[in-house]
């Protein structure tokens, strides 16, 4: 009755209402305009903050990482999209200030309290699903997104559509991270209850993947990494209302679900990147796997399984394999990075750093694999032979089904395609031969 008679103290007429809302309005506009123009002097700083999930993906694909504009004013367009996205972001405490002290007057004193206590824990909430958005769903999601392209189609993304995509689906984020405390506001005032909440489970899980296929791209990746945290965060909610034990067991269990969800989605886009480029002397280049086109490496660019790499006439280049095998390509040298421990080389010559492991390293030369743990091995490979020199530890050399040991400072040579030999003897005995048939034929002609 109290609440009541206080509330209806706080009424005012409906134009009061309109112009504190119109303050309230402008108040946020003027605030967000004013983080914009900040945003504009830093707009550079910002975009390569922004662009670092895409560089993560692109990077791991051995794409290009630059963005691409299809006009002359889209770039414009799409810096005072990213300033707009960063001014609101920065200005988001103000404005939920705002909303606050325009709904204030409106609520119950036990409502105000209970908004008090929420509203810092809902920032946190935001920028946690903002977090969430930039670090996992976003740089994962373009990655599967670019990779089931395949080799035939080269991505183009523009720069206005990546800020966005970006923009859309942190936004999005940061308001279903909101769920929990939502659901606790409501059960707080009275509207609902935990039994009530864990009823309409079925429901919520089917409107939760429902709301992450409108929020997301096309794909059932993103789909499900966006609807998984949607379905912890129901959970938790519950929880914060009633922490009961089936609860709690049920939100532990959910929890282990999507930590082997997270772990496998690390595995699958993590462990195809086999080598990082160390440094190099000149032109290194490499045919990517994922689109097959030739691309010059730069330094500390990652290099996937099944790419072939290039060092041009007067270049070298050193990498660290993922198991930490440490290999030095010298001038003129084609080599290919078939699995983890195996690699091929067609040409040139490598000096390989190999780390000890349970499995032996493999590196294939023609028709020979040279395997070897815990070594450094010299291969030297042409168009007919190929020189084998561990200069530390020992090698195994199979060739023809033949095996060879080859031991610390010896080199074995292996002759590919027969053993050279002078053709001049040949090609004058069949010169002589030839001129032997011809006079025997004119002899036999004249008689």
């Amino acid at each position: 009755m109290v609440e009541n008679q206080e509330t209806q103290e706080k009424r005012l007429p409906i134009s009061e209402h309109l112009e504190e809302l119109r303050s309230r309005i402008i108040t946020a506009i003027i605030v967000v305009v004013g983080f914009f123009f900040i945003s504009w002097i830093f707009k550079s700083k910002l975009l390569e903050v922004i662009k670092k999930p895409h560089n993560f993906a692109m990077e791991n694909l051995g794409l290009p990482q630059s963005l691409q504009v299809l006009s002359y004013q889209e770039g414009f367009y799409a810096y005072i999209k990213l300033c707009l996205m960063a001014a609101i972001f920065m200005a988001y405490p103000v404005i939920v200030y705002q909303i606050w002290k325009f709904v204030e007057a409106g609520l119950y004193k036990k409502e105000r309290r209970y908004v008090i206590i929420f509203v810092p824990f809902s920032l946190i909430a935001f920028v946690s699903g903002i977090l969430f958005g930039y670090f996992f769903l976003i740089p994962f999601g373009l990655q599967f997104l670019i990779k089931i392209l395949g080799s035939s189609v080269e991505p183009v993304i523009t720069m206005s559509q990546y800020i966005s995509l970006v923009f859309l689906l942190t936004i999005a984020l940061g308001i279903v991270f909101q769920l929990p405390l939502v659901m606790l506001f409501i059960a707080k005032i009275g509207v609902l209850k935990a039994e009530d909440f864990a009823k309409w489970r079925k429901y919520a899980l089917l409107i939760m993947f429902v709301v992450a296929a409108i929020i997301t791209p096309p794909d059932p990746f993103t789909q499900v990494m966006t609807a998984l945290p949607m379905v912890a965060l129901y959970e938790i909610g519950i929880i914060l209302i009633r922490p009961t034990k089936k609860a709690v067991l049920r939100f532990c269990l959910l929890l282990g679900f999507g930590a082997i969800f997270v772990y496998a989605v690390f595995l699958i886009f993590t462990l195809p990147t086999k080598a990082k480029l160390i440094e190099s002397t000149g032109i290194v280049k490499t045919l990517s796997s994922v689109d097959n086109r030739w691309r010059v490496l730069t330094d500390k660019s990652r290099i996937q399984n099944g790419a072939i790499l290039q060092t041009a006439r007067g270049s070298k280049a050193s990498f660290v394999l993922k198991d930490g095998t440490y290999i030095i390509m010298d001038v003129d040298t084609n080599i290919t990075l078939v699995d983890k421990r195996k690699l091929t080389i067609v040409k040139g010559q490598i000096l390989a750093n190999i780390i000890a492991d349970k499995d032996p390293f493999t590196i294939m030369a023609h028709k020979s694999n040279v395997s070897a743990n815990d070594a450094d091995i010299d291969i030297k490979v042409s168009e007919f032979m190929i020189l084998v020199t561990p200069t530390r530890g020992s090698a195994t050399v199979v060739t023809g089904g033949e095996e060879e040991e080859v031991l610390e400072g010896r080199q074995l040579k292996i002759i590919t395609g027969g053993e050279p030999v002078n053709t001049k003897n040949i090609t004058k005995w069949a010169e002589e031969m030839q001129k032997r048939v011809k006079e025997e034929e004119e002899k036999a002609t004249k008689e």
